[in-house]
């Protein structure tokens, strides 16, 4: 399956502002997440960059819904979804 992913703020350094994923059909968010920490090289499990995954300092949006109303990082993949990374903004 393919899904897409758009990041903002810091992270698009990282990841790109819009790339698409390859996974297994049973794919879970879990291993997405996993395969993105893997491409940037991400020292600690459960992180993107220096963001925590599992914690409020980083918003993950599936299909437009926060995969924390979801089942976080258990929520099931198919294919054509969208994932949006949107780390915190700082500034004014």
């Amino acid at each position: 399956m393919k899904v897409k992913v758009r990041a903002f703020g810091d992270l698009m350094s990282l990841l790109g502002n819009e790339s698409t994923v390859e996974l297994e059909a049973e794919a879970k968010l879990r291993d997405l997440i996993d395969k993105l920490a893997e491409k940037i090289n991400s020292p600690k499990k459960d992180f993107l960059g220096r963001y925590d995954v599992t914690g409020p300092d980083l918003v993950i949006l599936l299909n437009g819904r926060n995969v924390h109303a979801l089942k976080n990082l258990e929520t099931a993949l198919k294919d054509g979804d969208v994932l949006t990374l949107l780390p915190p903004v700082v500034g004014g």
